[in-house]
């Protein structure tokens, strides 16, 4: 058990605050955002500190942090504030959901946030800070490397790597022995066969709209007319 900092005061930090009370046993006792951002100065009840002075008021030999935040700049900002974290002498905890399911123990670095329903094969590997929302599936020996980020109901072959800070989004597909080089986008239910170009994004098309409304649509499946 840890006494804990959260960074921020938006949504990812409440959602850190929420499974952390409801699915740990560490204690949350403070939040805190770079001063110029800060809005409030309570969140959950608990005192919101300014960053720059933190590590003054709850020093890092007595706390731990959490940096949740999103992916944007391809997970760079969540990296930045988590490597600045650490030069003020912060160890961060992760957080794994109780829920996972994996036959033996995972390996998993710090700072990460994973979700409910995980599947982890044989000898998968997650890096630090590393974000994994509900229902993904890592195949054997798959590598998760530093700052990353997964989306719900992803699925990685086995013997493949995703180097750092790359986004995967809902329902992405990464065949056997593939790498997805260094901040590659890959975006919903694309699916990735071959080895990603750094920076390179992979998108697909929406599903067009058809050409009648809804109420026609369904008189036709039932091969009635309106």
């Amino acid at each position: 058990m840890a006494k804990v900092i959260l960074f921020g005061t938006g949504r990812g930090a409440d959602i850190a605050y929420r499974y952390l009370s409801a699915d740990t046993d560490h204690q949350v006792v403070a939040f805190t955002v770079d001063e110029a951002y800060m809005q409030r100065r309570l969140f959950h009840g608990l005192e919101v500190v300014p960053f720059e002075s933190v590590d003054r008021m709850l020093p890092p030999s007595d706390h731990r942090m959490l940096v949740l935040l999103g992916f944007e700049g391809m997970n760079r900002l969540r990296q930045d504030k988590y490597l600045a974290a650490k030069a003020k002498g912060y160890g961060c905890i992760s957080y794994v959901s109780s829920t996972v399911t994996s036959l033996e123990p995972l390996a998993i670095g710090e700072n990460c946030f994973i979700l409910e329903q995980q599947i982890f094969n044989l000898d998968a590997q997650i890096g630090d800070n590393v974000v994994m929302w509900s229902g993904n599936h890592l195949g054997d020996s798959v590598r998760v490397m530093d700052h990353c980020w997964l989306s719900s109901r992803v699925s990685i072959a086995g013997y493949s790597t995703i180097e750092p800070r790359s986004v995967l989004g809902v329902g992405a597909t990464v065949s056997h022995n593939v790498t997805v080089r260094r901040a590659s986008f890959v975006g919903a239910n694309a699916h990735i066969a071959t080895d990603t170009e750094a920076g390179g994004v992979y998108i697909l098309p929406s599903t067009p709209k058809a050409p009648l409304d809804s109420d026609r649509f369904l008189a036709c499946m039932r091969g009635t007319r309106l």
